[in-house]
């Protein structure tokens, strides 16, 4: 009985009011509120900024409260300098007002490369290496005997560039290769000549020496220093002749031989 009394009393009737109160009205007043301060609900679109100008972009992010920070840039020869390349969020994204946008653009400026390209590389290895850096170039070819198929230098504007020069992409750069010369001399018949003796009449007669391959008699040091010339290729021919600046390969050993006669290294 004290218990329905109590139920339908003054004192409980404020209490469950109040409870009420707190329990219902105070949350449901939090929410509305949280839902006025942080405009839940309201977005805007963010719009496609690729291929803009940064002026253009911000603009345009101003107008639907946006703001934006530009973050990297890359570069790119197909590319408008200055233009947006990526954006996050991406277009058409739902962001609330005052969200920022990260940009990508395209370098205003090229990045700079370090050449290393020098002297005696063999030409396609410095065609890839130009390739791959983004440096165009061009290539004269020059008579040089010793360097034919190879690089003989590397020139900008008229000035030689060492291997640890500064180029930026899409400059253009001449590469200079070397090559056989058209004139056509005699190969010296060398048979008998030391190493030493036939390398000077090699250069004489404007030739190069490629390989030199000495036989089983040829056993220590001064074996080779004795060694002495018994077959060459190409064979000493006074009526074609061969380019200048042909290699010429040598056969060596330290006992009398026939001038056809070959022993295998």
């Amino acid at each position: 009985m004290e218990f329905l009394k109590f139920i339908f009393s003054k004192t409980f009737a404020k209490n469950l009011i109040f409870a009420l109160i707190f329990v219902v009205l105070v949350p449901l007043g939090l929410y509305f509120y949280l839902s006025w301060s942080t405009e839940h609900g309201e977005h805007v679109d963010v719009p496609d900024l690729t291929g803009m100008q940064i002026a253009d972009a911000a603009s345009k992010l101003d107008e639907l409260s946006l703001t934006y920070v530009v973050i990297d840039s890359v570069y790119s020869e197909k590319g408008e300098r200055g233009a947006i390349f990526e954006q996050s969020p991406p277009a058409e994204a739902e962001v609330k007002e005052g969200r920022t946008v990260y940009l990508t653009v395209y370098r205003l400026t090229p990045p700079a490369e370090t050449l290393k390209v020098e002297e005696g590389m063999n030409e396609r290895v410095a065609e890839i290496i130009l390739d791959n850096k983004g440096i165009r170039y061009e290539k004269e070819y020059v008579e040089d005997q010793l360097l034919a198929g190879m690089v003989v230098k590397i020139v900008r504007k008229g000035k030689e560039l060492d291997p640890d020069a500064q180029i930026r992409r899409g400059e253009r750069v001449t590469l200079v290769i070397g090559k056989l010369g058209d004139e056509r001399v005699n190969v010296p018949s060398l048979k008998g000549m030391t190493l030493d003796s036939a390398e000077i009449a090699l250069n004489n007669a404007r030739l190069t020496l490629d390989s030199t391959l000495y036989d089983s008699t040829v056993l220590t040091e001064s074996d080779s220093a004795m060694a002495r010339v018994y077959r060459q290729s190409p064979t000493a021919d006074g009526k074609q002749g061969v380019q200048v600046g042909s290699l010429v390969d040598l056969f060596l050993g330290i006992r009398a031989m026939e001038p056809d006669s070959t022993i295998a290294p």
